[in-house]
């Protein structure tokens, strides 16, 4: 038998531990007493969505996701710059989900989740880059291939590329037919890295399309995006648009480790520099350098005729601290908003039907929507399919940050109108719609909310299958792996 998306019968996703909390307001020691660490889940569609009236049969679904790219910084969801044009026109003919969520805030903990509708606690990643997915754990393109549904992926972030072979099939790669994990551009700060650049992905994407023009055969597509991840070194003409002196922020510290927090994290650091604007006119030229290739990869779906024959996805991994709440320029060090919210934009295939009201949402909700995309039946998951012209109301989007024992461990959940982030047994409450910026703890003022929240999850909790323990792989750190993830700020 195979329970939810894993290759074992008896995975208990009660035993995922107790949970830790955040830095201000009452100990809810108390409050979470028999609760697994606060996982908290997207609405759970524990019922196989059987019923779900499927989709027409489409060529292909296009995942399109990139890093470190937060929502607010696009004009889609309101920026006043000019940094994705083409980013802006795909989403005037697409849906745009204004709360969509993340589970992590850092790359291969939310894109595992993304692939299996589950958090990261129950696959084995909640401790970062350097835990892989074991092979027990069932991914959605192992499902489509089963199915007769081809997969490929290109990615060009160091924390997704295939593992060793002494490892086995683990980690993101499973399931995936064509992986193009080829790093081969210099990092011009970082001796001896090696990354892939916006222009040479969408030429590999170009080209693994190019090689099955005639091929009937359905497929998904994952192309990841590593531009606008950090150091922000875009080429220098598209950071020549932004390149504005500006007093819109202080200058800051160089830090000698890779900690955010009240300084420039270590890996960031420019050239000695110091003014905080410039980073962010930085990290804006990088999503512009993006956007162009982004523009180019969907001018050629366009021509080719596969844009109107799929479902097209973009999100990213995660957001960016760009000063907020003291962090500079990082994102694995908290769960506020910025480093949690992603864009969400789904372009739909005609006559696909798709919700007519902005709800909550997020990564847990694709494999659904991928699967009732391609006419298949549903299976248990955390998510919801997004194809549908209602979605449910009263939905969970969960978050967690370090492993459940980990004293800095993050848990978090948000209602859409609530946020509860807990870290060091403490509870934050913010009301998102009054304070979007979660400056204004409310915990103290409004236990009930904290409460109800809390007993939503364990409500949520019950519901779910008894099974087994799930481990991760650790990705062994010889020395090229330690210099590739200190170049990204994953490890000091």
């Amino acid at each position: 038998m195979r329970v939810a998306g894993f290759r074992t019968p008896n995975f208990d996703l009660r035993r995922a531990g107790p949970a830790v909390t955040p830095a201000h307001g009452r100990d809810v020691r108390g409050a979470l007493t028999g609760l697994p660490a606060l996982i908290v889940c997207l609405v759970l569609c524990l019922v196989a969505c059987d019923n779900a009236e499927p989709a027409r049969e489409l060529r292909a679904v296009i995942l399109i996701s990139c890093d470190t790219l937060r929502a607010d910084r696009l004009g889609a969801y309101g920026y006043d710059r000019d940094v994705s044009p083409n980013l802006d026109a795909f989403a005037r003919e697409a849906v745009v989900f204004g709360r969509a969520y993340a589970t992590a805030p850092h790359t291969n903990p939310a894109m595992s989740s993304l692939f299996t509708s589950r958090m990261p606690d129950e696959i084995g990643v909640s401790g970062g880059n350097r835990n892989l997915m074991p092979a027990q754990v069932v991914t959605l393109p192992e499902l489509l291939r089963e199915k007769g549904i081809a997969t490929a992926a290109i990615v060009s972030n160091w924390a997704l590329r295939r593992p060793p072979p002494q490892l086995g099939d683990v980690g993101v790669a499973q399931g995936f037919e064509h992986f193009d994990d080829r790093m081969d551009s210099r990092d011009g700060l970082r001796k001896g890295h090696y990354e892939r650049l916006a222009d040479d992905t969408t030429d590999a994407a170009i080209e693994w399309l190019e090689q099955r023009r005639d091929e009937d055969e359905r497929f998904l597509l994952w192309v990841h995006y590593q531009d606008p991840h950090g150091p922000y070194e875009p080429p220098a003409r598209y950071a020549a648009l932004f390149d504005k002196p500006t007093q819109d922020g202080p200058r800051l510290r160089i830090g000698k480790t890779h900690s955010g927090l009240g300084q420039i994290p270590a890996y960031q650091a420019l050239a000695g520099e110091q003014r905080s604007d410039v980073y962010r006119n930085r990290y804006d030229g990088e999503i512009r350098f993006f956007d162009h290739e982004l523009g180019r990869l969907l001018d050629w779906l366009r021509r080719e005729g596969i844009y109107d024959q799929s479902l097209i996805v973009f999100t990213a991994d995660h957001g960016e601290s760009l000063g907020e709440h003291g962090y500079w320029f990082c994102h694995e060090e908290h769960l506020y908003d910025e480093a949690v919210r992603v864009p969400l934009i789904v372009r739909y295939a005609e006559d696909m039907p798709r919700p007519a009201k902005d709800e909550l949402v997020g990564h847990l909700d694709l494999w659904p929507t991928i699967l009732q995309a391609f006419g298949l039946p549903g299976t248990p998951s955390r998510g919801t399919s997004l194809i549908t012209e209602e979605l449910p109301t009263g939905r969970i989007a969960p978050h967690t940050l370090a492993m459940k024992d980990h004293p800095r461990r993050w848990d978090g959940v948000s209602d859409g109108r609530y946020r509860l982030l807990i870290y060091a047994k403490r509870p934050q409450l913010y009301d998102v719609v009054v304070d979007p910026g979660e400056l204004h703890n409310l915990a103290e003022d409004r236990p009930q909310q904290v409460a109800a929240l809390l007993r939503r999850y364990d409500d949520f909790m019950r519901e779910l299958p008894a099974a087994t323990d799930v481990v991760g792989v650790d990705l062994p750190l010889d020395e090229k792996t330690r210099r590739a993830l200190q170049a990204l700020g994953y490890v000091d």
